[in-house]
């Protein structure tokens, strides 16, 4: 038998390099890519050659003409930062934070409102386009408003005489102090001077960590990432400030820590959110929808195309965003690798004295796809990957003979690879509904459901 040949491995971009002393080009910018950046094309020397490239320039817009400052190839073209606005777009509108263009959260807040919201439902049209579905079934777009993001996570540095607690700058890791963010819920705004100040206490000079606010039913859950374990009177210190704050639960994790569950520094009323009748405690820091508005314009995309389901499948379910839901029509198998998270959702389904409808189980579903006679029985499928995408999961479920499947993304450009999958398998694109819950950022969420 002839050895099996290997496949040859794709050639990378080469990238050259940038003269330190290159000048700045005019750019007209004719669109906006996916990281948020101006693109337009000029004549940039990279090692000795000098041609026509792509070039990449934030916070500009379509129709502006910009100089700017070519400072790395990344290969399809070249990054450059803006020197001067030579002509501006009329879609250009005063930011709504002070922080914007220092701050990496938002790329997107100089863009008026009608034009940004167009651009993101375009992101999507551009990814399916790509793989042959020109005008797919789309929803109005839904949007967050400001004020109503519930998580965040926080970077923290001490310094000699001052403690910086914000968000890392684009594409770097200098953190931007925050004193205000506009998208955030009042609540998390409100504790981000409190936890600067306590996390200066916290830390030695040069030491840095992480500050993780989760915005439940029940009041802030906060989750504290620390070099290294607290004394006792540190832990004292960290029940103290979580009581004059009004911290719902207070919980820590330390660097290089290997067990999965923090540790509760202070618990003063229960830390739950709720899905469907049910209230669910999450782990510290756990994963959340960004914004309430978007988990209720996914879950009833989701549950009106399971209405009239029987067995219904929920693969990367998390803490039960969407298996708690459909519980309450039908019964429900849960699939997640995380197992703090699904330990949540089985002790939440116990106590609420649905266990015996909703079925839980731990496992990685990258490695382990549900497939084969796994997936017989079952009238519809939901995952809800992480940006990565489901690969093998699709593949499989796309190979399976479930009547419906729905798909939710928060990265256009993997989920089009796995609707690809679907497609390919006899599943037609029945609706798809964008959602913006990344406000003034270049992420978009979608759902989208494909029947048989």
């Amino acid at each position: 038998m002839p050895p099996r040949r290997r496949r040859p491995k794709p050639t990378p971009i080469k990238k050259g390099r940038i003269p330190a002393n290159a000048a700045p080009v005019e750019v007209e910018i004719e669109t906006v890519g996916g990281r948020g950046d101006g693109v337009g094309t000029a004549r940039v020397k990279i090692d000795y050659d000098e041609r026509a490239r792509l070039v990449f320039v934030p916070f500009t817009l379509p129709g502006e003409r910009v100089k700017a400052q070519p400072v790395a190839d990344r290969g399809e073209g070249v990054a450059a930062e803006p020197v001067e606005l030579l002509t501006t777009s009329e879609d250009r509108v005063d930011p709504a934070c002070a922080h914007f263009m220092a701050c990496g959260g938002c790329a997107l807040q100089h863009w008026r409102d009608e034009s940004y919201q167009d651009w993101k439902v375009t992101q999507i049209r551009q990814h399916l386009a790509r793989i042959g579905l020109e005008n797919p079934p789309m929803a109005p777009l839904v949007t967050a408003e400001p004020g109503t993001r519930r998580r965040a996570d926080l970077a923290v540095r001490r310094l000699a005489n001052r403690t910086l607690l914000g968000f890392h700058e684009r594409g770097g890791n200098r953190i931007e102090p925050i004193d205000t963010c506009p998208v955030l819920t009042p609540p998390l705004q409100a504790l981000l001077h409190p936890f600067r100040d306590r996390m200066h206490e916290a830390l030695a000079s040069g030491e840095g960590g992480d500050v993780i606010l989760n915005h439940l039913h029940t009041g802030v859950d906060a989750l504290v990432v620390l070099p290294r374990a607290p004394d006792l009177a540190e832990r004292e210190a960290w029940a103290e400030f979580a009581e004059t704050e009004g911290v719902s639960r207070l919980s820590m994790r330390v660097v290089g820590d290997s067990d999965p569950m923090p540790e509760p520094l202070a618990v003063r009323r229960p830390a739950t959110i709720r899905f469907g009748a049910v209230d669910v405690t999450p782990p510290p820091g756990g994963f959340l929808q960004a914004t309430a508005s978007g988990e209720t314009a996914i879950r009833d995309t989701v549950l009106l195309a399971a209405k009239k389901a029987g067995r219904r499948l929920d693969l990367f379910a998390g803490i039960g965003t969407l298996s708690l839901p459909l519980v309450g029509d039908g019964p429900v198998l849960a699939v997640d690798g995380d197992g703090p998270a699904i330990a949540a959702l089985r002790s939440a389904a116990d106590a609420a004295g649905i266990g015996s409808r909703l079925i839980t189980e731990q496992r990685d579903l990258f490695r382990m796809p549900l497939e084969g006679d796994e997936l017989d029985g079952f009238d519809i499928a939901v995952f809800d990957p992480p940006r990565a995408g489901a690969k093998a999961q699709a593949v499989a479920l796309a190979a399976s003979r479930i009547p419906t499947v729905v798909g939710v993304s928060c990265n256009p450009a993997t989920f089009a690879r796995d609707a690809a999958a679907l497609i390919a398998g006899g599943y037609h694109l029945d609706r798809l509904a964008p959602i913006d819950q990344f406000l003034w950022s270049p992420h978009i969420e979608l759902v989208a459901v494909f029947r048989r």
